[in-house]
């Protein structure tokens, strides 16, 4: 397939930062602008109910299995135009078997790589050595991704809900490699540092060194969706409003992420799953560790979002993504004030959300590394009416 022409870094900046015009920024934080009308997903349990007619939440069963191969997967870029893989209706629970990129580029091949840091050939995933042989489009990351994922019933201006019900490990071992270039500290190290993380026999924690256990949190670093044609060509590596990587480090299960619909079917991408990760992922990778996601995907209808949303147990997040910091803390305030004015039916001035966003709400870079920041807006539930 040949790469659709690239927008190029700084224009697609400078198409985030046109959200930030007056007027997208007054819409943002009116109480009924376009791009923020969610109304009924405030409710899941209601809002499932009345999608599938039973609950999904306490169990991990699904209706579609997508396992990552030769023919599903691809390196890391989102196109448009690519055939489905898996297509299913609204409010189907499908379980992905994904896999992490690390060692799967190693020019010795996955196997290799794996060995030399300690792990026996059999606990390799096999696919990994198909996946070594797809070959590179010009312009994709290095991220393996499986997709696109159709939802029957979505077209754009829908929003695209994953209720992330499982996040599992299909090998007991992530990896983390920073070195020269990497991170915010780019210039900190003079060589490569890899170091092959083992999970406990009940993962629950990684002994990262003696007295220190990192907790077990596995999540997908990528969820996304196929973005917009006029953006061209896109890489997996920088976030942006179709999702993709956020490297939101609590999208674990339990927790709902929103999405906007740019393209038919939605298509949906996900990969480069994570063991545990803090906010920023500062030295450029997390816990690298192969997972299965289960999820529920709901197609909302007379919904819209100009940039994903999440939905945790005790928190909406709104988020802000641009390349700039700063422009991304003002995205993400913007978004954060348009929904508080959104839930209370316009009670709240957006002169009463900016400042309650000021008191009482979070806002955290969930990602650093990646070209594009994300900023994410913490909002307490218990804050709402």
């Amino acid at each position: 397939m040949n790469a659709p022409h690239s927008l190029g870094r700084a224009k697609s900046a400078a198409l985030a930062r046109s959200m930030l015009s007056r007027r997208n920024v007054l819409r943002a934080a009116g109480a009924t602008g376009a791009g923020l009308g969610l109304g009924a997903v405030l409710n899941p349990s209601s809002a499932l109910a009345a999608q599938t007619g039973q609950a999904r939440r306490d169990d991990h069963q699904y209706e579609a299995l997508l396992k990552t191969s030769k023919e599903t997967a691809l390196w890391g870029w989102f196109p448009t135009s690519r055939p489905s893989v898996l297509t299913v209706k609204s409010g189907t629970v499908v379980k992905i078997d994904a896999v992490n990129q690390s060692g799967v580029s190693a020019a010795q091949g996955p196997v290799a790589y794996f060995e030399a840091l300690g792990v026996p050939a059999h606990q390799v995933l096999p696919e990994l050595e198909e996946i070594h042989t797809i070959p590179r489009t010009p312009g994709s990351s290095g991220h393996v991704l499986t997709g696109p994922l159709y939802l029957e019933e979505a077209e754009p201006g829908d929003v695209l809900e994953v209720r992330i019900l499982d996040v599992s490990p299909r090998v007991p071992y992530g990896v983390n490699s920073t070195g020269p270039g990497s991170g915010v500290l780019s210039q900190l190290l003079s060589d490569r540092s890899t170091r092959l993380l083992t999970l406990d026999k009940h993962n629950r924690y990684y002994q990262f060194a003696p007295g220190i256990r990192v907790p077990f949190r596995p999540f997908m670093g990528i969820t996304g969706v196929a973005p917009p044609t006029e953006a061209g060509f896109v890489s997996a590596n920088p976030p942006n409003r179709w999702g993709g990587n956020l490297d939101m480090r609590d999208l674990t299960a339990g927790s709902t992420l929103f999405l906007p619909v740019f393209q038919p079917g939605a298509q949906f991408y996900t990969g480069d799953s994570h063991g545990a990760q803090g906010h920023g992922e500062i030295d450029q990778t997390a816990v690298e560790h192969s997972m299965s996601l289960t999820a529920q995907f709901i197609v909302r209808k007379g919904a819209s979002l100009e940039y994903p949303r999440a939905e945790l147990p005790d928190h909406m997040v709104s988020m802000g993504i641009d390349a700039d910091l700063d422009t991304a803390l003002q995205i993400a305030a913007t978004q954060a004030i348009g929904y508080l004015r959104e839930v209370t039916k316009g009670a709240l001035t957006v002169a009463d959300a900016y400042a309650l966003c000021s008191v009482a709400v979070d806002f955290v870079i969930a990602e650093a590394v990646d070209g594009n920041k994300v900023v994410a807006a913490y909002i307490p539930k218990s804050l709402l009416p």
